[in-house]
C-alpha cells in the first residue's frame, strides 16, 4: 500500500474519531419540567395516585462505554429534602441497566465549629436519553411489592406503570436467575 493511501486512511480514521467524540461524548443540556404522578406498586394502594411535577436542569454526557452521567438538579415540586438549597447540585452516574442513584453530598452547619460532612440518598432515577421521560424509585422504602414511585409524563397509574416498565426494562430482567423478566404492577 502506498504511503499516500495509508495517510488517507489514517486521516479518515482520525476524522471519524473526532466526529464520534463531538457527537457522542459531548455534554447535552437538559432543561425539562415534566408532570407525572406519584403512585405505589401492588394491588392495595391502586387509588392512591397524586399528581407531581419534576424539574430537571443540567447536563448529561456519555463515557466511551456509553454510560451516562448527569450533573445538575432534580427538584420535585412537593418533595422536601434536608439538603441545603446551595448544595442541591447532584452528579448521577447511570449504570448499564439504566438507573442512577441520587446522592447529595454537603456540609451540615457550614462555617461553624460544628460543621460535618453529610450525605443524603434521595432514591434512584431512570431516564430516557433526553430526560423527557423518567421513573423515580423513592428513598422511602421502595421494593417490588409495594414501593413508592414517580413516573412522568403520566396522568394515571396505568400510564405510569407502562412508562416505568419501559424505562426499567433492563433493571427488571432476571437473567441471572433464569426466571425471565419481572414486571411492575
Amino acid at each position: 500500500m502506498k504511503a499516500k493511501h495509508k495517510l488517507s486512511i489514517l486521516v479518515l480514521l482520525l476524522v471519524i474519531l473526532i466526529l464520534y467524540i463531538v457527537v457522542y461524548l459531548h455534554n447535552k443540556s437538559i432543561n425539562s419540567t415534566i408532570r407525572g404522578v406519584n403512585f405505589r406498586l401492588g394491588t392495595e394502594p391502586i387509588h392512591n395516585v397524586q399528581p407531581e411535577t419534576v424539574r430537571i436542569t443540567g447536563t448529561v454526557s456519555k463515557n466511551l462505554k456509553g454510560l451516562r452521567t448527569f450533573k445538575g438538579t432534580v427538584t420535585f415540586e412537593h418533595e422536601s429534602i434536608p439538603v441545603p438549597k446551595e448544595s442541591r447540585d447532584v452528579t448521577i452516574h447511570f449504570d448499564k441497566n439504566g438507573y442512577g442513584p441520587i446522592v447529595y453530598g454537603y456540609i451540615e452547619n457550614a462555617g461553624t465549629e460544628d460543621a460535618r460532612p453529610k450525605t443524603f440518598s434521595d432514591g434512584v432515577l431512570f431516564a430516557n436519553a433526553d430526560f423527557s421521560s423518567i421513573t423515580y424509585l423513592s428513598r422511602d422504602g421502595w421494593d417490588s411489592e409495594d414501593g413508592k414511585m414517580f413516573a412522568a409524563p403520566a396522568a394515571t397509574r396505568e400510564e405510569a406503570l407502562i412508562l416505568s416498565n419501559k424505562l426499567m426494562k433492563n433493571f427488571l430482567k432476571r437473567d441471572h436467575t433464569g426466571e425471565g423478566s419481572f414486571v411492575l404492577n
